[in-house]
């Protein structure tokens, strides 16, 4: 766990390795943006992402999709944000991107979030699909060079940085529901960010909510953003900018009605955009603030220490298990080969299953970005903990590599059976997780974000 403060003379620097306490107010930060297309070409055909059942490759573009890049700065540090209307990447793949945005800018790795919408219509990047021989390979060389080449250009271009103010609102959307339990938790809230330039012009938007993008269900064979492409179409109108979303803990969050067609993501983004469009912008609390906190929280297995011989036997204990899979017995058997050839490479842990997030404090606005796919439940204690704050949640950041249950979800059980006892087979977890994960992850959340403040 390291703290991360951005200074502007020497001395304010060694006061940050002394202490926690906020950075004094600086002159305005100054932000760059842009953003580039990351759409299949015409006539080629992928496997989307999101949908097991889903066999056949895509047959059209519903909505092109972008990768979008935000850099804030205070004159000395930069804070990077890469936004992808994907579903996924691997740790490895986000680690082997943000290494390459680093070594091409010199900035720090940690200052780096490379964060993904989710969306189930986007194409697949990981995976054998993704792999030399599969038909989503050359799309994904050529996307992780647009990623790359979008963020760099956005870090290097000194000349475009500008000065801005934050302006963030609040509203509610009726379009979410609970995609496990019918009376279960929702998180109705959806919170906006903007970014105006000093002249008045809007640079980029944000906004943020816990809803799984999958309108678009498993017989859709069409590109999209689904409902958010949508919604950010006619609020880029409305605002005058580009938006992108963070999708926040979306685990057990989907449309009300769950996974349809293209016609259900239609009717899902105009609800949102008609939530957004008469929102009030305020500035935001404070000015000249940035400051950031990068946490690693250590999940507990099931196990205090996960051993060859448990491997095993917990996958002879499972492999019968009725599941919803076809190929679930072949799948333990291939997750059990991979954890135990892999067993001896370097950096493997078979204590703890390690969670990246970090925080980031602009102008008094909280940015909490983590890996995985938190349940609604986390984000909502969070915002009800920092009551004073205004917090935007962000899952799906650097890495995707575990649903995290909430602790009711471990009570209830009956239809969380896949995040609980089954998911660690395709995230290639070497055990499943603890029931007391919940109560670490919230508590590391609580720390990530207190050390911005």
């Amino acid at each position: 766990m390291k703290v991360f403060k951005i200074p502007f003379i020497i001395s304010i620097l060694f006061l940050a390795c002394c202490q926690k306490d906020p950075l004094p107010d600086f002159s305005p930060l100054k932000c760059n943006y842009s953003s580039a297309d990351i759409s299949t070409l015409e006539g080629e055909q992928v496997s989307l992402a999101g949908f097991s059942d889903r066999k056949e490759l895509s047959t059209g573009t519903h909505l092109k999709i972008r990768t979008y890049c935000l850099v804030i700065t205070d004159g000395q540090q930069k804070v990077c944000i890469v936004n992808n209307d994907l579903m996924e990447t691997a740790p490895a793949l986000a680690s082997e991107i943000r290494d390459r945005i680093a070594a091409e800018t010199g900035l720090d790795r940690r200052y780096i979030l490379l964060n993904n919408l989710h969306s189930h219509s986007a194409p697949r990047v990981t995976g054998t699909w993704a792999e030399p021989d599969g038909p989503n390979y050359a799309y994904k060389l050529r996307t992780v060079e647009t990623i790359v080449a979008n963020a760099v250009k956005t870090v290097k271009d000194e000349k475009a940085f500008r000065e801005f103010r934050l302006e963030v609102g609040k509203t509610t959307t009726d379009i979410s529901g609970n995609r496990c339990e019918k009376e279960g938790p929702v998180d109705t809230d959806v919170y906006a960010a903007r970014f105006v330039s000093k002249e008045g012009e809007p640079i980029c938007a944000i906004i943020n909510l816990a809803c799984h993008p999958v309108c678009m269900g498993p017989k859709s064979l069409l590109l999209s953003s689904d409902y958010s492409g949508v919604a950010r179409k006619e609020l880029a109108r409305e605002w005058g900018c580009e938006v992108f979303q963070f999708t926040g803990a979306a685990g057990n969050m989907d449309p009300a009605e769950g996974p349809q067609t293209y016609e259900y993501a239609e009717k899902c983004g105009s609800s949102l955009y008609l939530s957004l469009a008469g929102i009030e912008f305020a500035p935001a609390g404070k000015d000249g603030i940035l400051k950031l906190f990068h946490n690693v929280s250590h999940l507990p297995y099931a196990i205090p220490e996960v051993t060859k011989e448990a491997v095993i036997a917990h996958a002879e204990a499972i492999k019968h298990m009725k599941t919803p899979f076809a190929t679930w017995e072949e799948d333990v058997e291939r997750w059990k080969k991979q954890i135990l050839d892999e067993w001896d490479m370097p950096g493997k842990n078979y204590k703890s299953l390690d969670f990246d997030m970090t925080a980031l404090n602009v102008n008094g606005v909280i940015f909490f970005c983590s890996q995985g796919e938190p349940f609604c439940e986390y984000q909502m204690e969070t915002r009800s903990t920092f009551k004073k704050e205004t917090v935007f949640f962000a899952g799906y950041t650097n890495g995707q590599n575990a649903y995290l249950a909430s602790k009711r979800g471990y009570q209830v059980r009956k239809g969380y059976e896949y995040e609980i006892e089954q998911m660690h087979i395709y995230t290639k977890s070497p055990y499943p997780l603890s029931e007391s994960m919940p109560d670490v992850y919230q508590a590391s959340l609580t720390e990530t974000i207190s050390g911005v403040l």
